[in-house]
């Protein structure tokens, strides 16, 4: 029996052209905020916080970027707030686009399929950077913490380590998954040879 011709197929196909839909629906929304956030930066008042004093109070402050607007931003911290968000946006959408063609091939029902893993691989690796970049930013904030503790405290470090913890779990989920397509696409190609 072909891996590919399986029942099941049918109810991916099915559910696939709902993620379809919520991809793109992300992907448009990852566009406006591109071009928002920028805009509404220019908007805040302007004041002395730079990148190193947000960062060494973002460790402690809950509500994190907007919370520290009321004190107002330095155009060192607007302009690299908002490179990092567009660069953030862009690897995102990347994510995103590599995601779709992933659903497209499940659409198709295409599941075990080299462009299936392909798009599946390449979506991985790109949030994979993210996490790690997410992960550095938020150690160079507690450092930071440490250095300038006037900023108002010392970052949690037991918080640190659980999101390193959550995202080395959510990691090896996926990890799982692409394997799984990968022998899905072995069996696949060793039941056509045998037919």
């Amino acid at each position: 029996m072909q891996v590919q011709k399986h029942a099941r197929i049918a109810n991916i196909r099915k559910l696939s052209r709902y993620f379809l839909f919520l991809t793109v629906a992300l992907m448009a929304i990852i566009a406006i905020g591109a071009i928002g956030f920028p805009i509404f930066l220019m908007t805040v008042s302007s004041g002395d916080l730079t990148v190193v004093g947000y960062l060494a109070r973002a460790a402690t402050v809950d509500d994190g970027f907007f919370s520290l607007l009321k004190d107002g931003l330095s155009l060192q911290l607007k302009v690299v707030a908002g490179l990092v968000w567009l660069a953030w946006c862009a690897v995102v959408g990347r994510v995103l686009v590599h995601i779709n063609q992933l659903l497209t091939c499940f659409h198709d029902g295409e599941i075990f399929n080299k462009k299936a893993i392909f798009h599946a691989k390449r979506a991985f690796n790109i949030n994979l950077i993210l996490v790690a970049s997410a992960l550095g930013i938020d150690f160079l904030s507690i450092i930071f913490s440490y250095i300038y503790p006037s900023a108002g405290g010392t970052g949690d470090i037991g918080h640190f380590l659980g999101r390193i913890l959550d995202q080395l779990t959510w990691i090896g989920f996926f990890l799982l998954l692409l394997w799984s397509l990968e022998i899905g696409v072995d069996l696949n190609e060793e039941a056509e040879l045998t037919i």
